[in-house]
Formats: structure tokens, sequence, C-alpha cells
């Protein structure tokens, strides 16, 4: 069940760069488009990933899925030629620099991301495309700490009952014209202290500012959770590609992590990270190329 609704969003999230990379004229020699993601290879491989992507693709074209009208710079590959590489990088800084250099055909970022990048870079494009049957999510990260990941839920439950999760969305997730201010942290004598990783690497969600403080979506929230369990928080920075290693090591208590598809959630992952209820879905995402 999991690899059928992972497919058919892959299907769909394809159609747009597929279809661009498939515009040359010889259609007998196989096309490669390398499309970089920020991921660690915790859950699946490069390789993994990309032989299913190149599943979605080969589904799309065999049901004629690129023929419908689902976008108005859709053209139809000419034959099954085309082949999707994944890369992975440790942080959006590595990506993008791949992506200039010539690397990398595309990179693959969330609409949030996306926006925030078109808004400062002239030299980018990105064709985003909606997707109505599998979200993307967001969780915390927690190492065999059942009782701390427990709380926290019961905190985002209620942020969304009350409202608290859709303000900050509103305040963060919209206007992508200026930089997000950082979060203002309650202290609690002698309450316990977690420490938050954070890495900057998907702006203004998980954001660090250019004089190296941690600002955005993600801080907002952690302000918030902060003041409803009374507790303190204390924020590092990390490279992406150390958010496991953080975590389980103990440096860090909490981390932030997402998967596909909110039937591919797991509680509890084979290297022993939980992870909290869901406190954000995406729908939308954004390819970026040069222009």
């Amino acid at each position: 069940m999991i690899k059928k609704f992972f497919v058919l969003f892959l299907s769909l999230s394809l159609l747009f760069f597929a279809a661009e990379a498939c515009l040359a004229e010889d259609t007998s020699a196989e096309r490669v488009y390398v499309r970089g993601e920020i991921r660690e290879s915790i859950d699946m491989t490069e390789d993994q990933l990309s032989e299913i992507m190149n599943e979605s693709i080969q589904n799309s074209l065999d049901l004629k899925l690129y023929d419908l009208p689902v976008h108005p710079v859709l053209v139809p590959p000419a034959d099954k030629n085309f082949r999707l590489q994944i890369k992975f990088f440790g942080s959006l800084t590595e990506m993008l620099m791949a992506l200039n250099a010539g690397l990398i055909d595309g990179a693959c970022v969330p609409e949030f991301t996306g926006k925030y990048l078109l808004a400062r870079n002239d030299d980018l494009r990105a064709g985003m495309f909606e997707f109505s049957n599998v979200k993307e999510s967001f969780y915390m990260g927690f190492y065999q700490n059942t009782e701390l990941r427990d709380r926290v839920n019961e905190a985002l439950a209620a942020m969304k009952a009350d409202g608290t999760l859709y303000v900050l969305e509103k305040t963060y997730l919209k206007d992508f014209s200026t930089e997000p201010a950082p979060a203002v942290f309650e202290t609690f004598e002698g309450a316990e202290t977690i420490t938050v990783a954070v890495t900057g690497d998907l702006p203004p969600v998980d954001y660090i500012a250019a004089d190296g403080t941690p600002a955005g979506f993600n801080t907002a929230l952690l302000s918030e959770i902060g003041k409803r369990l009374k507790i303190n928080i204390e924020l590092i920075n990390i490279e992406s590609s150390a958010r496991t290693v953080s975590l389980t090591s103990g440096v860090a208590d909490v981390i932030f992590w997402y998967l596909y598809g909110e039937n591919y959630v797991i509680t509890d992952m084979e290297n022993g990270i939980q992870l909290s209820d869901p406190y954000y879905d995406l729908d939308n995402w954004f390819y970026i190329e040069k222009k």
C-alpha cells in the first residue's frame, strides 16, 4: 500500500520537470535528468528513490497521463528514453552550488523554499505542480524519548485546536519579501532544557539568518511549545547531513524531519528515532532550474 501511494504521488510530481527535460529532437538516445534533493540516505538511497521515480515515469507514459491538461507548459515526452537520477545533498547551499555549476539539471524544494529562493535569485525559474493525493508532512524527531515526544504531541494538538498553528503559517509562510524575525523564547527557572537542532536548509521554515541566528516558522513553533510545556529551549545550528548523528549521539534532543505521504509515516524508525505527529502538511513543490 505504501509503495502504491508513493508511486502515484511521484507520477504526478514528475509531470512538470520530466516533460521539460524531454524537448530534445533526438528521441533514440537516453536522456538523463539529474535532480537534487536535500536528504539523508537513512530511509532510502539515491538509487532506490531513482528506481521508484523512473517506474512512476513509465507508468505515467503507459497511462498517457502526460496528455492530460494539468499544466499550461507541459509538453508530452516523445518516447520512453527519459531517465531520472536523484542526487542527495547535505545542505541547500551545496545543492544550489551544484545547480549553478551545471552538475545537476534541477533541484526539488518545498513550495515555501521555492518562493523564498525565487524572490532573491533572478537567474532561477521554477514550475509548481499541486498534488492532492498524497501529502509531504513535517515532523519533529526524538531519540528513544517517548515521554518528551508525547508531551510535544499534546502541545501540537492544542495548537491545532486553538488556531495557533494556523496563525503561525499565515505569519511566516505567506510573505517571502522579507527575512523572518527570530522568535522570542521564555526562560523558566529550574525547568528542564532541551536542545533543538536547526539546519537553515528549508527557509523560511527551517531558517538561519545571515548573522547565524535561527529564525523562521520552526523557531516560532518551538517558542510556543516551550511556553506550553514550561521548558527551556536551546537552539544549535547543524548541517542537514548531521541531523541523525546529532540526535542519536545526544548532541540534540530534537531535530526536524519530513516524509513523503501521510501513509508513509512510521512512529518508531529502525535506528530508534521517534517522530511526533505532523505539524505541517505540504501539497506543493517547486522544481528549481537555471533560466
